[in-house]
């Protein structure tokens, strides 16, 4: 109950601040103003968020995504910009631009256990929890650093081309995408061969990389350009090109629902990407200064860091595609279609083959955490369950205009959806 009150008892104020018609909806904001907060990254097997801030802080800022509050603050280097997470080994890597070197962060006790040398000014690190590797691209040395998580050391060193930026890693295909800031071009390198085997042209000033593996698509962000290159991993091809918003900074990708989110800092808007049609189907306003943006893909809960704001906003996208989530069968969510609504909401529950058997509820909270309806559901043994929820509390009194809570109870597991309903 204390997580679904952190998280659901909002400001009235903050919510009628923004459209009830945006598919964007905020739930809930982290107060950063010690320092402003740029790149952002998630372990989702923990549900902690870790947070890099703009020089010359030198912190990462830890938060738990069950309470959506700072846990810790950890010093790192100096002019931290390239930040990695390892969800095997609960490990956190951060680049430290001026000290030449990367920061290793144990996520259990949040203290720095080793320092990396690595090459001159490392920008973009992505890691490869599969194999236990992190890449680190180094702008001035024109290469990137390998480093085998295993014993805290780089093994081996790629030459990578004029001004590596950003990195991605698809560890389906053992493959690593390296921007090339001064070229317009990504590189590729086979992970087991550390060898480049492709270049492949994009736009303007590519900065950040984003792969979904699950298509095998690369997503690359062309800051100048403000465009999205969309690369086919099979063939090794630019195969199309989307526009965004000005001054773009991060992205990442949801695989479970095949969409793309870039920030675009000029405009304080997030533009969300439909990866089955690679086209933008809306742009959102968020806080001032979007920087950072990192997927919980446990909960598809967005993190977006504002460097003007010096906040954190936890955003939901309501837009998202039904089918697209639901095709995971082995992922527990739920769905409300439509979100808002006005007279009755489906709600279409995905029931993962290790939750069948055991006994499920339905519960709807209120924007204070009092629970105003429960639906009870018995043994579940289907893997794919449709609710309705008319509006309507337990009493049988139609409920009034706002915010509202699903949650998902399944044994001992949980999920939770917010829903918006108008009149």
């Amino acid at each position: 109950m204390f997580i679904l009150r952190k998280i659901f008892v909002l400001s009235l104020a903050l919510f009628l601040t923004f459209s009830v018609f945006s598919q964007i909806n905020i739930i809930d904001t982290i107060d950063l103003s010690y320092a402003a907060p740029t790149l952002v990254k998630v372990n989702t097997e923990t549900n902690r968020i870790y947070v890099i801030h703009e020089p010359p802080a030198g912190r990462v800022s830890v938060i738990d995504g069950s309470t959506n509050s700072v846990i810790n603050i950890i010093e790192v280097g100096d002019s931290p910009y390239g930040l990695g997470v390892n969800t095997e080994t609960n490990r956190i890597y951060v680049a430290n631009r001026y000290d030449d070197n990367v920061s290793v962060i144990d996520g259990t006790t949040n203290l720095v256990i080793a320092l990396i040398d690595v090459g001159v000014r490392p920008m973009g690190i992505a890691v490869n929890s599969e194999e236990n590797l992190i890449y680190v691209a180094n702008r001035y040395t024109n290469n990137v650093s390998v480093i085998d998580g295993a014993v805290d050391s780089v093994i081996t060193t790629i030459e990578a081309g004029n001004a590596p930026f950003g990195v991605g890693v698809n560890p389906e295909e053992n493959r690593i995408y390296v921007t090339n800031y001064d070229d317009a071009c990504v590189l590729v390198i086979d992970g087991v061969t550390n060898s480049v085997i492709d270049t492949i042209d994009v736009g303007n000033n590519p900065i950040e990389v984003a792969v979904n593996p699950q298509e095998n698509r690369i997503y690359v962000l062309n800051q100048t350009g403000e465009t999205v290159s969309v690369i086919d991993g099979e063939s090794n091809s630019a195969v199309a090109t989307i526009g965004v918003g000005t001054a773009p900074c991060g992205i990442d990708v949801n695989p479970g629902t095949n969409r793309i989110y870039v920030t675009n800092s000029v405009h304080a808007t997030i533009s969300v990407i439909d990866g089955a049609g690679d086209s933008v189907v809306y742009s959102e306003s968020t806080g001032l200064g979007p920087y950072g943006v990192a997927i919980n893909t446990e909960n598809d809960f967005i993190y977006v860091s504002c460097y003007i704001d010096e906040k954190v906003y936890v955003l939901e996208d309501a837009g998202a595609g039904i089918e697209e989530v639901l095709n995971n069968p082995q992922k527990l969510c739920i769905k409300v279609n439509p979100n808002p609504f006005n007279k009755n909401a489906q709600l279409i529950l995905n029931i993962p083959d290790e939750s069948k058997g055991k006994d499920a509820r339905f519960l709807i909270y209120n924007i204070v955490g009092i629970l105003v309806k429960e639906i009870p559901m018995g043994n579940t043994t289907a893997p794919r369950i449709t609710l309705s929820w008319d509006g309507k509390a337990d009493s049988g009194e139609l409920l009034s205009s706002g915010l509202y809570l699903g949650v998902l109870r399944i044994g001992e597991k949980e999920v939770q959806k917010k829903m918006i309903m108008l009149k």
